[in-house]
């Protein structure tokens, strides 16, 4: 399989009534500025989203007025360049189709095939169990017999149908279409039918071995051949901290990683929107750091093609990737702490991105895994939220504890680690109800909001890292007043968090506490707790801002420390990068003995070796600092 490096994700999503399509756009041309600005690999659009086609189609609706075979032309211009071309098709919209097929569309529970908001991509879906089925297949066929190297198939989404053929289809196999989530369960299944049936067909049609990826298919199905994820920095859904929530998860399943973010300033099909070129580079440090390669998407100009100001900014950041690349290519992530996920998926649910931000924060190293994980290396496991004991999880965390491994309960995840019979250092005494809970920390005479419910636990042989702290009176109105503002209770018997030997817990959810409210103590609490059961970590930077991130990956025998300091500015709910954040020097102890050398041109970095560890400086610098660590009777290169 193709390894993936530097790329573009080109959208064409095309409006109708553009006379002029494609009249100043050259294939040869296009491929040339590819290779000259680095690029290696791009997906490229057969058809789009509103339903138009840009290849010889004979069975889809070709753009009006279009008389070439854009498909081709792309392709020829490309593979003799050696850029590697997946083609690009969206299974879950064709709007051309839809409005010619209202049959075609997924119905609502009230009989509705149109949402309100008709000036949303998504205000009709496409039906699988329709003769929409049938059409996308024979697309598949049609984009399959062209020389593509993969398949990019978007929108593959969950939505309820109740269409006719849905109802009848989920009578007959007992699904109860009464459920919203049963047919959601159903819509799942249906879904997961035609992305196996796209992959089947395309792959005996081009009798190669493709690159698939179904976007909105989660990575448990085993469908995928690599790992891409969308990050849209300027986003509230998709931005800087959502890579950093599913990043270290991809790295447990995927060879190949490609995070993919955007040009835009805004958003898809933002034309006349670029970011900065601060912002392009802390793409390239975000995924250098973590593992992962490189792809931009853009949003073809439907005369123009290609825009240069996009290209050339790209290209900038592409050739400052290559300087790294001798080094990262190959390099896997070290991570001594795991989060344990229920969710096998491409999305970051709330707990695991709370939990996620407060590691990162902390600058602590750690990966994302499932109940079918290999746990070799890591140290502590937090279960940040309850899980029911499956054969195979128990298994696992048997495997675990008996390897010497160590874990950390958060909330409702006490009950999990009493079930498993880690936690007998405490009793659960109940549920609390409240809605303002408190705790104490430290030498503080304060007591610190706990901001959501929490269990009620005992301490009896452990040591107490916290105490809970009663409350007075939950949010609510007592017939003549809003009791809107809730004092701290008096401090109680109760435990907010307790350590033992080998395992500690917090008894509220501090992964959605710190995730929504971001108060530092909640962060500290869990910091004393994580240095109770790994007081020594495999790196230290103990000045380090808490804004700046730090990675550590492995290449052999050699290590890579990436210290990046860039951070968004947040402008109106988005986080914007304009110019890179500078950062003082500051101390970095690593576990080993290693000579340093500064990336990407080694030049040499003054270091000592304290008690087995290396301690080097950063130096002053600005954006992001890599390291090279190595024996020093090796040779670096």
């Amino acid at each position: 399989m193709r390894k993936i490096r530097r790329a573009m994700h080109f959208d064409f999503h095309t409006s109708p009534g553009i006379s002029d399509l494609f009249a100043n756009f050259n294939a040869e041309n296009f491929a040339d500025k590819l290779k000259q600005n680095h690029v290696e690999y791009i997906n490229f659009t057969a058809r789009c989203n509103m339903g138009y086609s840009y290849y010889n189609t004979k069975i889809g609706k070709k753009y009006k007025g279009l008389t070439r075979d854009i498909l081709k032309e792309v392709l020829d211009a490309c593979h003799k360049r050696n850029i590697g071309v997946t083609a690009y098709i969206n299974g879950g919209l064709d709007h051309e189709m839809m409005a010619e097929h209202a049959d075609w569309c997924r119905m609502n529970a009230h009989g509705v095939i149109y949402d309100d908001d008709r000036k949303n991509n998504f205000f009709r879906t496409c039906c699988y169990n329709s003769g929409y089925g049938e059409h996308l297949i024979g697309e598949i066929k049609e984009i399959a017999a062209y020389d593509i190297d993969g398949l990019f198939v978007d929108c593959m989404v969950d939505r309820v149908c109740y269409c006719s053929n849905c109802v009848k289809d989920m009578r007959r196999k007992g699904v109860d279409d009464s459920s919203e989530d049963a047919v959601l369960e159903y819509q799942h299944s249906v879904k997961m039918n035609m992305a196996k049936k796209i992959k089947e067909v395309a792959t005996e049609v081009s009798g190669r071995d493709l690159m698939f990826y179904f976007n909105g298919v989660p990575w448990r199905e085993d469908l995928h051949t690599h790992a891409e994820i969308e990050c849209l920095t300027g986003s509230k859904v998709w931005g800087y901290d959502y890579f950093y929530a599913v990043a270290p998860y991809a790295r447990t399943r995927f060879e190949n990683l490609l995070l993919m973010s955007g040009r835009f300033q805004i958003g898809w099909g933002d034309f006349g929107g670029i970011k900065s070129l601060c912002s392009m580079q802390e793409d390239l440090y975000s995924a250098i750091m973590n593992g992962f390669e490189l792809s931009f998407g853009d949003h073809l100009h439907p005369v123009d093609g290609l825009e240069n100001e996009v290209i050339e900014r790209i290209g900038k950041v592409f050739a400052e990737k290559m300087l790294y690349e001798p080094f990262t290519e190959g390099s896997k992530n070290i991570a001594e702490i795991g989060v344990l996920a229920e969710v096998d998926s491409f999305q970051a649910d709330p707990y695991l991105q709370g939990v996620c931000k407060m590691l990162c924060d902390l600058h602590l190293l750690y990966n994302i895994y499932n109940e079918n994980a290999n746990l070799s290396g890591v140290k502590l496991l937090i279960l940040p939220k309850k899980f029911i004991l499956t054969e195979k999880l128990r298994r696992l965390l048997s495997e675990y504890k008996n390897q010497g491994g160590k874990f950390l309960f958060f909330g409702d995840a006490i009950n999990t680690g009493a079930d498993f019979g880690v936690l007998d250092f405490i009793q659960i005494k109940g549920k609390d109800d409240s809605d303002n809970a408190y705790f104490t920390f430290g030498d503080s005479g304060m007591r610190w909001a706990m901001y959501y419910p929490a269990l009620i636990i005992k301490n009896i042989s452990g040591k107490e890292i916290s105490r809970y702290v009663g409350k007075r009176f939950n949010m609510l109105f007592d017939g003549r007043q809003e009791l809107f503002y809730r004092p701290q209770g008096e401090i109680t018997e109760f435990s907010a968090a307790v350590l033992g030997e080998n395992s500690g817990c917090v008894c509220f959810d501090v992964s959605k506490a710190y995730l929504d409210c971001f108060l530092p103590e909640t962060r500290f609490l869990v910091k004393n707790l994580i240095d109770g059961l790994l007081p020594i970590k495999f790196v230290e930077c103990k000045d380090l801002p808490i804004y700046a991130q730090i990675a550590v990956a492995k290449k052999k025998e050699d290590l890579i420390v990436h210290v990046k300091a860039d951070y968004p500015e947040i402008k109106m709910g988005r986080g914007i990068i304009e110019a890179h954040t500078y950062l003082k020097s500051t101390e970095i102890s690593v576990e080993g003995e290693y000579g340093v050398r500064m990336l990407p041109y080694l030049e040499p970095v003054e270091g000592r070796i304290e008690n087995g560890r290396t301690v080097f400086k950063t130096g002053d610098f600005s954006g992001y600092k890599s390291f090279l660590l190595t024996k020093p009777v090796s040779d670096p290169l």
